[in-house]
């Protein structure tokens, strides 16, 4: 039975998160099992509707808790992790991809104008036609259990039958066949995190503003031209990077 001190200096929200927090780490509500309903827990505290859904939403913030549309609330369940070994740049190009059956796509279409922050990326390109783009966009990982969203853009004129190669389900060598010239083959890229976007979290089955492990990889052509700007956002509790190692020189 829980207790809640009203003569508390401690706010009731604070409290009843506390108590719900106890409750998880002690086992009392397991991995996957759902809590009480907010009406449960308004009835058996005494305490305002507005009390306990504050107290929740801050246990979901946290990852501590997760809401399940028409089905209640639960105990997130701590997620097998998955390692990336020899973790590289080119991990989550489209380019650079050896298959099309991992990747479940979300869209695939050209553009005219790519989005403001990544139009630096292309800015030192030479000779790219008209300046339009493929936008491609897929998720990794089993069905509802996805751990990478990916969005990739791609020079049209390079590629421009990119869309109908997808949607044919064309194989990757032959989508790239006669164009190794323009396949990645170097790398300028960062490694950063951030709060997901409303996108993003819903992909990836995480709440709005948790935060993620973002890849972004500007791909050059052996020309020198970018063939391809990458932005893989990653769920930071599921996967783990793994990178070769690097002997330091001494002399």
């Amino acid at each position: 039975m829980m207790k809640i001190d009203k003569n508390s200096s401690v706010p009731l929200y604070a409290q009843l998160k506390d108590l719900l927090s106890e409750r998880i780490e002690d086992g009392s509500y397991g991995p996957g099992s759902q809590i009480p309903t907010e009406l449960a827990l308004c009835e058996e505290l005494d305490l305002s509707r507005p009390t306990v859904r504050k107290a929740i939403s801050e246990l979901v913030n946290e990852g501590l808790l997760i809401i399940r549309k028409g089905k209640g609330t639960f105990v997130r369940e701590a997620p097998d992790h998955l390692i990336l070994p020899n973790f590289s740049p080119f991990r989550f190009c489209f380019l650079a991809g050896q298959s099309l059956e991992d990747k479940r796509f979300i869209d695939y279409e050209k553009i005219d104008t790519l989005p403001a922050e990544y139009e630096s990326a292309f800015a030192g390109n030479s000779g790219d036609g008209s300046g339009r783009y493929f936008e491609v966009i897929w998720t990794e990982g089993e069905p509802r259990k996805s751990f990478a969203y990916c969005r990739s853009f791609i020079p049209a004129a390079m590629f421009p039958t990119l869309a109908e190669d997808i949607r044919a389900r064309r194989r990757m060598i032959d989508i790239t066949a006669n164009r190794y010239p323009l396949l990645p083959h170097r790398a300028d890229w960062r490694l950063h995190v951030r709060p997901a976007s409303h996108e993003e979290a819903r992909a990836l089955d995480i709440s709005r503003g948790t935060p993620v492990l973002v890849v972004e990889s500007a791909c050059h052509s052996r020309s020198g031209n970018v063939s391809e700007f990458s932005v893989a956002v990653l769920r930071a509790d599921r996967c783990v990077l793994q990178f070769e190692p690097v002997s330091q020189r001494r002399d």
